[in-house]
């Protein structure tokens, strides 16, 4: 079958641009050369100020945001152009309230506005290079399957491999279907659902990286207990809709095999993890999960290719592939922003929290408040940052607040017009993001009213 709009399948270490369907924008210049070295600074300082000692700690800090800021500068103009709408309202929002809260006597702490969010974007930054390993080369893929045995198997590799690679396996894995066969409104809703779904309990996507970065306290391997059984609940509604609704398309469905040996690489990572945690409990899990992320993708390019190709590869990625971050990076750092001058505004006595209290009726009334924003396009990330100041002075439990922060991610930005996943499948297949949020809606209030029951059972062991 033809299909000239669609690129090939990209083999995980060449060097050449895939994946964000952006094309060669990214790839050359010294701007994104320059960029690309300072978001991998931010991650090495990031890194650095976690196994510092104490004295050096604001030093590092400062070199990692003022890095992050100087990557952001020289990439900004190549976001779109509602990205930096919603980050110039972030930013003029944030100083204007941190301007009026230091003018009624409250401290702000510069180095927080700067710098709140760089452990997350250098875990974000980090786990990109997985990619470089984490999936099978194009011809390594054998023959791709037939029938509702392809259809689980596809819904299986999506999720192993976007629980450890985020949007990069989607993406990848609908490439290779759409060569076969352009997706449909079927395939489409089943990889975007299952793929947010990972978002849930996954300690390498994004989201978690803000949750934990935003609520203190929260216990990562409470979160991956209760949110991994819900990440699989939501694999079954999809697989259960899919006998339900699309039995024919079930039997004809073209689908991605999974190998068993595609499973080392998630569990090595969610092992290696799992112990450093145990071994260094005073770093920072962010820190943590962004050094097993880089070691693992190092040694494993090492025993492949050999140390000298390990290396052009690392540097091949931090130079192409760094600089896509432009989105990560200009969001979160601005809703940073936004968070410091909101809790300045409630330390200041100006704005108050609508809650009086925090238990499992009010866990799902923020959720379905986070889920109506996530329609008409709010990125979870600034209802995280302008949120949690105002649930934090009801003293919750941090655990149950990043299970509903998290959840709302899920369900939301499968159903967002304006999330990065809709907007790559649109630029990608041609599939208009509204069309395709719109397909996700009833099932995101199926999962809404799932997640409700769940968040009040957990809320009678977590409060």
């Amino acid at each position: 079958m033809s299909n000239r709009a669609n690129p090939a399948v990209p083999d995980p270490g060449a060097r050449h641009p895939a994946l964000s369907g952006t094309g060669n924008r990214y790839t050359g210049g010294a701007l994104q050369t320059v960029a690309g070295l300072l978001i991998l600074a931010m991650v090495l300082l990031t890194i650095l100020d976690n196994l510092a000692p104490w004295r050096f700690s604001d030093p590092l800090r400062w070199f990692a945001g003022i890095s992050a800021w100087l990557a952001t500068l020289l990439l900004i103009r190549q976001a779109t152009f509602f990205l930096r709408i919603q980050v110039g309202i972030l930013l003029g929002a944030g100083l204007g309230m941190i301007l009026l809260a230091h003018g009624r006597g409250v401290a702000i702490d510069p180095l927080s506005a700067i710098s709140t969010n760089t452990g997350l974007l250098s875990m974000i930054a980090a786990v990109g290079f997985l990619r470089l390993v984490a999936l099978p080369r194009p011809g390594e893929v054998r023959r791709l399957p037939v029938g509702r045995r392809a259809y689980l198997q596809t819904l299986a590799s999506i999720g192993v491999f976007s629980s450890v690679i985020n949007i990069s396996a989607p993406v990848l894995i609908a490439d290779r279907i759409h060569r076969e066969r352009p997706l449909d409104r079927f395939t489409t809703q089943s990889v975007i659902r299952v793929f947010c779904g990972m978002s849930n309990w996954s300690p390498f996507f994004g989201a978690m990286a803000a949750v934990l970065t935003y609520v203190g306290g929260a216990r990562l391997d409470l979160i991956m207990l209760a949110c991994l059984p819900f990440s699989l609940l939501c694999v079954a509604v999809v697989y259960l809709e899919a006998r339900w609704r699309y039995p024919d398309r079930m039997a004809g469905f073209v689908g991605y095999p999974m190998e068993r040996e595609a499973l080392l690489v998630p569990a090595v990572l969610l092992l290696l993890v799992a112990v450093s945690a145990q071994i260094f409990p005073g770093i920072s899990i962010l820190a943590l999960i962004a050094v097993c992320a880089l070691t693992v993708s190092a040694l494993l390019l090492a025993v492949r290719h050999g140390p000298g190709e390990m290396a052009s590869r690392m540097w091949n990625h931090t130079l192409t592939y760094l600089p896509r971050m432009v989105g990560e990076l200009s969001l979160f750092l601005s809703a940073g922003v936004f968070a410091v001058g909101m809790a300045a505004m409630i330390d200041s006595g100006l704005i108050t929290s609508p809650f009086t209290r925090f238990d499992g009726v009010t866990a799902a009334q923020l959720l379905g408040l986070m889920l109506v924003a996530a329609l008409v396009g709010i990125h979870p990330i600034i209802l995280v940052s302008s949120l949690t100041p105002m649930v934090m002075a009801l003293d919750p439990n941090p655990t149950l607040l990043a299970i509903v922060y998290l959840t709302a991610w899920n369900l939301g930005t499968g159903s967002s017009y304006l999330s990065g996943t809709q907007l790559i499948f649109q630029g990608r297949y041609g599939i208009p993001s509204w069309k395709s949020a719109s397909w996700n809606w009833p099932y995101a209030l199926v999962m809404f009213l799932l997640a409700s029951g769940w968040l009040l059972v957990l809320s009678r062991f977590l409060t």
